[in-house]
């Protein structure tokens, strides 16, 4: 099995990390070189040449290692001698310095401490995991080393009585360089750990190569729902809602063939007010459903908002909502086509406030079109909502009519703020004086009690609230939006957050 983009990418960051340290310490040998001349110049001629002749050494190998790794002619022993030769640098400096100054001078010298704790900073950088622990335990030799077989036996009487001059100093420094370096290695084990559960991480979050998981949102009876991007090879992206199914589901290939099936003719569902379901897969072991991102409420939100006023909502913003409920399932139940050319006749099944999506624009999305046929012929019984259920489904007696009545109790309620109760007249002016007779013809033919005295299509039932007096449609679509603004806003004092939406596209906070 290949590296993974990520390690790969990283093994290429790498690469150019060592040819830029490699300009790095040409730079630094040509201020070596600079700066030993100056200095013997002014002040110590032998120690300003040793530093001269010594970093001109080195600049011969860092550029011939440089112009080898530009050209890609480098070969793969390359940087493990690049290491020794970098490792050789500090004790280079400190033998230079006993030999042009004395051993005195060599000791009390920063230049080589700084070049050891350098070096070692480089191969952390570079995530060698036991360089960093090889140069400090290079560097605790180095200054017993020479203290005791070129320092001690040439240093004056009068010198060892300072305490930079005594072994003590000697083996702190040591101790110092030593766990330096170990410092240094626990740090590459730290950094190698955080990259490869970095790396892991995101291979958990990419599914199929197009999305990614960015966030966790909220969860439902079924799955969790993932605030996620389509991330195509193109360079854009593109939010989108990610469902992961539970065990539970997953445990049930019935359940999730239906699930899968009923994901399938909803993803022929391409409307304007239908939530687009964009992909079904299967991933390390998981099962997910890609769905359009709504960035909103549910419709719930805005019933609870009608209720709340006891009166209910605008009639012209209520009108605009059921003129998109009903073009949506419109669409569903005659408008897609399937590959015979025939209409699809999705039907959803289980319409309510909760299922329908209203985003900041102003957009009316109906969602969750797959769920209740999943569950229904996995269960074998009928499914709804209560309150918002056609009277003939509970003999299990369903059409698109049924799916209109639930529409037309869902305008109802945003319309009175109430639900209706079974069996009540659909006189709505009676309810409230201030609608026009246009709105009982409606509810007339979207909620009758039999489905045979109810309207034979959507369209129909758009084209009567189409003759209810309203203002232009965009006007009243920025109402809308400034309502779902407003009604997030509110729920996001009381609660410290928005309402979310779970991952069938309902509520999933009640508030």
């Amino acid at each position: 099995m290949g590296e993974s983009p990520f390690l790969i990418a990283l093994s290429s960051g790498l690469e150019r990390l060592e040819r830029v340290l490699l300009r790095v310490w040409q730079l630094l040998c040509l201020l070596g070189i600079v700066t030993g001349l100056v200095y013997a110049a002014l002040v110590s001629r032998p120690l300003g040449y040793a530093c001269a002749l010594g970093s001109s050494l080195f600049l011969i190998w860092f550029v011939i290692a440089g112009n080898l790794a530009d050209r890609g002619e480098a070969p793969r022993s390359l940087s493990g001698i690049n290491a020794a030769v970098e490792a050789l640098v500090p004790w280079a400096f400190l033998l230079g310095i006993v030999w042009s100054n004395g051993p005195e001078y060599a000791l009390g010298s920063w230049v080589p401490p700084f070049l050891f704790c350098s070096s070692i900073v480089t191969h952390v950088a570079r995530l060698r995991l036991w360089a960093p622990a090889i140069l400090g335990a290079s560097g605790a030799l180095a200054y017993p080393a020479t203290y005791w077989f070129f320092v001690v036996d040439r240093l004056p009487p009068s010198a060892l009585g300072f305490l930079l001059n005594q072994p003590s100093t000697q083996h702190a420094r040591s101790v110092t360089l030593a766990a330096s370096g170990l410092i240094g290695t626990l740090l590459v084990f730290g950094l190698h750990s955080v990259i490869v559960g970095a790396e892991s991480a995101a291979r958990e979050r990419e599914l199929g190569g197009r999305f990614r998981v960015v966030r966790d949102h909220s969860a439902g009876a079924t799955g969790v729902l993932y605030e996620g991007e389509y991330c195509p090879e193109g360079g854009f992206s593109r939010k989108v809602a990610i469902r992961r199914f539970h065990s539970h589901v997953t445990d049930h290939a019935e359940l999730l063939d239906g699930f899968r099936q009923a994901a399938f003719h909803a993803a022929q569902l391409v409307h304007p007010n239908i939530v687009q379901v964009h992909d079904f897969l299967r991933t390390k072991g998981a099962h997910y459903l890609v769905l359009e991102w709504v960035d909103g409420v549910s419709l719930d939100a805005l019933t609870r908002t009608a209720r709340a006023t006891r009166q209910g909502l605008d009639p012209e913003l209520v009108a605009y909502v059921g003129l998109e409920l009903f073009a949506g399932l419109a669409h569903a139940h005659s408008g897609a086509l399937g590959p015979d050319g025939h209409p699809l006749r999705v039907l959803h099944r289980d319409l309510s406030p909760d299922g329908i999506l209203v985003s900041t624009a102003g957009e009316v999305k109906l969602g969750g079109f797959w769920v209740a046929a999943a569950l229904r012929d996995f269960n074998r019984q009928s499914e709804g909502h209560h309150g918002y259920m056609a009277p003939e489904c509970a003999a299990g007696t369903v059409d698109e009519r049924s799916d209109l009545y639930s529409a037309g109790a869902i305008v109802w309620e945003l319309l009175l703020g109430r639900r209706r109760t079974p069996g009540e007249a659909t006189l709505s002016t009676e309810i409230r004086p201030d609608l026009t007779p246009e709105w009982d013809r409606f509810f007339a033919r979207a909620i009758a009690h039999a489905p045979e005295a109810r309207a034979e299509s959507a369209m129909e039932l758009m084209a009567l609230l189409a003759a209810v007096p309203r203002r232009d449609a965009s006007a009243t679509r920025h109402d809308l939006a400034t309502l779902v603004s407003h009604v997030r806003a509110s729920h996001a004092a009381r609660t410290g957050g928005y309402e979310a939406l779970n991952v069938d596209g309902k509520g999933a906070d009640r508030g």
